[in-house]
């Protein structure tokens, strides 16, 4: 049976395919299963089913049904909400799962390579003789793909295997020259399959994959490799990718990295930048990141936002890419021809003057990257070249590198400080002095994208660090006067819900265009920086707080009526917050005052709110906790809790918890724990209050003293409390005393949850934790199930003191065995009435008011 060209192709077309499949699969569910758990972007989830789709019906026409079916199963589960505009719900993420599991059992490696063993091994016909037919272009038809062809079927390029080594009879590597001998008579392996990629990226981190998606969205051709040694790999290809990022995972593979990009940069002449993710901001592992080649190393937690912002200038292509541009100025023409000469060969464009005088009509026809001067010349010397060439501001920051053979170090320094940016001593050399210039041009086009960029009006967008130094400056220029202008951080309300709706790369371009239309409004010396996922801060070194929040209101007033380009159909608002610049010392104390003033905003439900006005008393109870909680500014009182009869094992006190707001007045635990609990604060005040319980009790136990302190909790936030692990950490290392600490719930958060809540008491009691309950009354102990939950501690219902009941309640704690409290006794006849119901302890002013101490004197002072 004669084999047609038809057949031969695709047999070819399939076993590359099968070659392929395995890491394109390997890549994809480790996508499809970091969503399913971390939650869906709309992106993704488009991207994700696309490529399953695509897969599939590249699987079924190669007559692959085993792989076609399960990915096509799950392009479908996939396609509604694709369609829909919707994302997965928890039943669906199910069905998803169950999906991927199905997916993985027919893709796994193992039997792709088999499969694609086969294919290679299976017999085709021979290769098409001189005589076959042409197409009726008149070309030949083809034995292998052309290159590009497989982005026909929507799939990327697989990574190139690495290279067999060529050894002798004994299986010892032969030297190079004589491998390559070999190598040159082996016929040529097929073209690669696909364009390169652009960025390739290392290590499993859901921050990766964000960037990954952006990238992706903006029309990048993007890689994830699952070793170090494919990244080496890809830094040989003839078109290397422009772009590494190794995530914090795999930041050990730097050393292994840095000799293959050294090469690639130094002796290949690529342009490859890399972008190391660090877990967290440490200064050591930067300059280990740093050390082994990074352009930048910056920590995971600035969010995506900011790392974006400095990958995507290491991407551009406008001017990098272009040539440098060099300016030679030297009245030794044989000295200009040799440096010419040595830029030229190093890829560089160069314009050469030996009339000093003549430069600066040069300048504005060449319009340099960088000028090297010669300093001795006649008619103008190399000071006052640079003098008349710092007079225009076009030319202000053009790097002057002065290249001389003047011996005088003086002279040199004088050179540096009348504009020079560099000297370099006579002779130099060619690679000292290619180094020192093309350091110089990247330093500057690298400033010119990242520095200030004005968006058609006065203000301009800048990095954060730039605006923060520009704040410190401020503050440093007025020592003893409160300095003038103001910081506005303004967030977009319903991020979360924007984000959603446009994806990852919709949204954060809304974000930029947002803050262009800010920036368009602000006036001369005014600058943005964005900050956060979804706000932009504005310093105003001329506006104070009350015409920052005017300017702000106007805004609110107009953004309805704007239309943004990538939220045509959606009415955008903002909420803002305002300080002067007396409202911190620093940076980060001003922005602390901002924070907590558009915080304000949200809770009040208004535009725009000023620090000033929480200062002066008018922030809410809810916002005074959170800037609490932010600045550890909450405090602990304590009131002992006296045995009536006899004297306890150890002091027991009560910790109450304290704030106190600007005007100096303080705020209890009652009136502060509603106004918390609508604000989302409970289990972050629990958490605080616990941790700082062990703080007492450690410190309590260093000096030798035993004491027992009761904690009050909320019920209904006990899950949260308890949820990463952090308490039960802290509590193992405190090593406390058994029942040291006392965890009181209120009776009435119990209610209809009995059985949950003696699950959970007997596992505080498994830690060694005692567990009180508060607000007890006859009515309690009627409840169904409250008699089963483990107390060791009964607080009573303050008014039973009133309505005669305080006896059989007591009565019904003693009989479960234990201990009854009689709180808020803050007079004699309180008091009277629960001694003679028979209460084991009270707590109230009348013992003693709360405060900072533990000095109470339960010897002489038992009741």
């Amino acid at each position: 049976m004669k084999v047609t060209e038809q057949q031969i192709r695709s047999e070819e077309l399939k076993g590359a395919f099968l070659r392929h499949l395995p890491q394109r699969m390997k890549i994809l569910l480790r996508r499809a299963e970091r969503q399913r758990r971390e939650g869906w972007d709309v992106n993704a989830l488009y991207l994700l089913e696309t490529e399953f789709a695509r897969l599939a019906e590249a699987a079924g026409r190669y007559g692959l049904p085993e792989q076609a079916a399960p990915l096509q199963a799950l392009a479908e589960s996939l396609q509604p909400f694709v369609l829909g505009s919707t994302l997965p719900d928890a039943a669906a993420n199910d069905a998803i799962a169950q999906a991927l599991e199905a997916l993985q059992a027919p893709m796994g490696q193992a039997a792709m390579l088999e499969l694609a063993a086969r294919a290679e091994a299976a017999p085709s016909a021979p290769p098409p003789r001189a005589e076959t037919p042409a197409d009726p272009a008149g070309y030949a038809q083809m034995e292998t793909p052309p290159p590009g062809y497989w982005r026909e079927l929507g799939i990327a390029d697989p990574e190139p295997p690495a290279p067999a080594l060529i050894t002798d009879s004994a299986g010892m590597p032969l030297p190079a020259a004589a491998a390559a001998e070999i190598a040159a008579t082996v016929p040529a392996a097929p073209a690669a399959l696909a364009v390169a990629p652009q960025v390739l990226l290392l290590g499993a981190d859901a921050v990766l994959h964000d960037l990954a998606l952006h990238f992706e969205q903006d029309g990048r051709a993007v890689a994830e490799v699952d070793s170090v040694e494919r990244m080496i790999m890809a830094l040989g290809d003839a078109a290397p990718p422009r772009l590494l990022v190794v995530g914090a995972r795999a930041l050990a593979a730097l050393p292994l990295l840095a000799p293959a990009l050294r090469h690639a940069r130094v002796e290949a002449g690529h342009r490859i930048a890399l972008l190391a993710i660090l877990e967290h901001d440490d200064l050591g592992a930067r300059l280990e990141a740093l050390r082994a080649g990074a352009d930048h190393a910056l920590p995971r937690t600035l969010g995506l936002h900011a790392l974006l912002a400095q990958a995507e200038p290491l991407l551009k292509d406008e001017l990098d890419d272009a040539p440098y541009r060099v300016l030679v100025v030297d009245d030794d023409a044989a000295q200009a021809a040799f440096a010419e000469t040595v830029l030229r060969r190093a890829g560089m464009q160069t314009r050469t003057v030996v009339e000093p005088l003549a430069t600066l009509d040069e300048l504005e026809r060449f319009q340099p990257d960088l000028i090297l001067m010669d300093i001795n010349m006649p008619g103008a010397d190399g000071f006052e070249l640079t003098a008349l060439i710092r007079e225009r501001e076009a030319f202000v920051a053009t790097p002057i590198v002065f290249l001389s053979g003047d011996p005088d170090t003086d002279r040199q320094f004088a050179a540096l400080d009348a504009g020079g940016d560099d000297f370099i001593a006579k002779p130099v050399r060619p690679r000292h002095l290619i180094a020192a210039v093309g350091n110089r041009v990247r330093r500057a086009r690298a400033a010119t994208q990242r520095g200030p960029r004005a968006h058609g009006g006065s203000g301009a967008l800048v990095d954060r660090g730039v605006l923060f130094d520009r704040i410190a400056r401020q503050l440093a220029a007025r020592t003893g006067v409160t300095p003038g202008g103001g910081l506005l951080l303004i967030e977009l309300n319903d991020a979360p819900r924007l984000r959603e709706r446009l994806g990852l790369g919709g949204f954060d371009r809304l974000l930029q265009q947002f803050a262009t239309w800010v920036a368009e409004q602000t006036l001369p010396r005014e600058v943005l920086a964005p900050f956060g996922p979804s706000a932009i801060l504005l310093f105003a070194p001329q506006r104070g707080e009350a015409a920052l929040a005017a300017f702000a209101e106007d805004l609110a007033a107009r953004i309805g009526q704007e239309r943004f380009e990538m939220a045509r159909a959606v009415p955008l608002a903002f909420s803002a917050g305002v300080c002067g610049m007396g409202a911190g010392a620093d940076p980060m104390a001003l922005l602390g005052a901002c924070e907590r003033a558009l915080e304000n905003a949200r809770l009040q439900g208004v535009n725009v709110a000023r620090h000033a006005a929480q200062a002066s008393g008018q922030q809410t109870l809810a916002a005074l906790v959170r800037s609490a909680l932010a600045e550890d500014t909450l405090s602990l009182a304590f009131q002992p809790l006296v045995p009536i009869a006899g004297m306890a094992a150890a002091p027991r006190y009560q910790a109450l918890l304290r704030l106190r707001d600007a005007r100096g007045s303080e705020h209890a635990a009652a009136t502060l724990l509603p106004e918390a609990a609508a604000a989302g604060l409970l289990p972050a005040l629990d958490v605080w209050v616990l941790k700082r319980a062990l703080v007492v009790l450690a410190a309590r136990r260093k000096l030798g003293t035993a004491l027992m302190l009761f904690v009050s909790q909320s019920f209904e936030v006990f899950e949260e409390v308890w949820r990463d692990g952090s308490l039960a950490q802290a509590l193992a290392a405190a090593a406390l005393p058994a029942s040291s600490l006392v965890l009181e719930y209120r009776c009435e958060a119990l209610l209809g949850d009995y059985p949950d809540a003696a699950r959970r008491f007997a596992d505080l009691h498994a830690r060694g934790l005692a567990v009180a309950v508060a607000g007890v009354s006859a009515q309690t102990l009627a409840q169904p199930g409250f008699n089963d939950l483990p107390l060791d501690f009964l607080k009573l219902a303050p008014e039973l003191a009133r309505d005669g009941q305080a006896r059989a309640v007591v009565a019904a704690g003693h009989a479960r065995g234990a201990l009854v409290i009689a709180p808020r006794v803050h007079d004699a006849s309180t008091a009277a009435a629960f001694y003679a119901a028979g209460a084991d302890l009270l707590q109230g002013n009348f013992v003693q008011e709360a405060g900072a101490q533990l000095d109470y004197d339960f010897v002489s002072n038992t009741a």
